[in-house]
C-alpha cells in the first residue's frame, strides 16, 4: 500500500445534536473516492492509476452492472470489515466555516495489500509440497475426524500488521514469525514452540474488545466467532507434534470473482457452522 497526504477542507455542520466539524472530500475529482472504514476514512480509490491490479479488478466488476459502491461494500463483507464509499455526513453546512486540513489515507495497489487468509495446520507431520499447493492441501487436511472437525482451522485478516497482531493476541506474546518456505503469494511458518500457550474461552471473551481496538476490526459475531473457533481448533489439537501457518495474500476477492472462491471459501463455511448456534445464544 501506498500512504498519501491530501490536504483537504473541512466544514462545520449543525446537528440537533450540536456543531461538529467534519470531511466531505469536495476536493476530490471524480475519478477519487475514499472508502471509509468503520466511518472514519481510511482508503483512497484512484481510477488514474490505471496499472494498479486493485483498480483492474474494480473495472472488471463494474463492467458486469455492479456500481462502486456496491463493489467496496462486498469487499468490506468478504474482509469482516464495514466498507462505504459514502459519508454519513446529513446535517447542514455552515457557511465560511471551512479550515484546511491534512488527511493521512492509504492507496491499495492490490486487493492482497487487505486479504489475508491465515490457515492454521496441527499435524505430528507434513510435506511442504501440501502446504503450498492449495488443492493438496485440501485432499490432506479438509477430512473430518470421528467429531466431525477438520485438520485446519482458517481466518481471515485485512492488514499486513494484523497478522501479527492477531499471533501475539492468540497466543499472548510477541513472537517474531519467521518463514521456512514460500511461493509467489504464499508464506509457510512453523509456529510449533506456541502449541499449548493460546488463550482460553474466558480470556477471549474478556480481553475481545482489546482485540477490536488494537485489530480496528468490526465487533460482530462473525469476528468473535472467528477467534473461537481459532482457540477451539488449537485447545482440541494441543497434542500434536507441528504447527504450521499458511499465510495467503488473496489477490482476487472470491466473492466478486467465483472462480477463486474454490477451497478457501468452503473451509470458513464449514468452520462457521460449528460455532454459529452457540454464538446465537452467547450474542442473543
Amino acid at each position: 500500500m501506498k500512504p498519501v497526504t491530501l490536504d483537504i477542507e473541512s466544514y462545520l455542520f449543525e446537528s440537533e445534536n450540536g456543531t461538529f466539524r467534519a470531511i466531505p472530500f469536495y476536493e476530490l475529482s471524480i475519478d477519487e473516492w475514499v472508502i471509509y472504514q468503520n466511518e472514519q476514512p481510511k482508503y483512497l480509490i484512484d481510477f488514474n492509476l490505471r496499472e494498479s491490479s486493485f483498480i483492474k479488478q474494480i473495472k472488471e466488476s463494474m463492467t458486469q452492472g455492479l456500481d462502486l459502491e456496491e463493489i467496496i461494500y462486498k469487499y468490506g463483507v468478504y474482509l469482516g470489515l464495514e466498507w462505504t464509499t459514502k459519508h454519513d455526513i446529513k446535517s447542514q453546512e455552515v457557511e465560511n466555516s471551512q479550515q484546511t486540513e491534512k488527511v493521512k489515507l492509504e492507496i491499495i495497489e492490490s486487493f492482497g495489500d487487505v486479504a489475508n487468509e491465515l490457515i492454521f495446520i496441527a499435524t505430528d507431520d507434513y510435506k511442504k509440497s501440501n502446504l503450498i499447493d492449495e488443492k493438496e492441501l485440501f485432499e490432506q487436511y479438509m477430512v473430518e475426524d470421528e467429531n466431525g472437525y477438520y485438520g485446519l482451522e482458517s481466518v481471515l485478516v485485512d492488514r499486513q500488521e494484523n497478522i501479527k497482531n492477531l499471533i501475539d493476541f492468540i497466543f499472548q506474546t510477541n513472537f517474531e514469525l519467521s518463514k521456512i518456505q514460500e511461493s509467489e503469494n504464499i508464506s509457510i511458518f512453523n509456529l510449533t514452540s506456541l502449541i499449548g500457550q493460546n488463550i482460553d474461552l474466558k480470556t477471549l471473551e474478556e480481553k475481545y474488545q482489546d482485540w477490536i481496538s488494537l485489530s480496528d476490526r468490526n465487533n460482530s459475531m462473525d469476528e468473535y466467532g472467528s477467534l473461537l473457533g481459532l482457540i477451539g481448533y488449537l485447545e482440541r489439537n494441543a497434542d500434536k507434534k507441528q504447527l504450521i501457518l499458511r499465510i495467503e495474500n488473496k489477490i482476487l476477492c472470491p466473492t466478486m470473482h467465483k472462480s477463486n472462491g474454490g477451497e478457501s471459501a468452503k473451509t470458513e463455511i464449514k468452520s462457521t457452522q460449528k460455532t454459529k448456534s452457540w454464538l446465537n445464544r452467547l450474542w442473543s
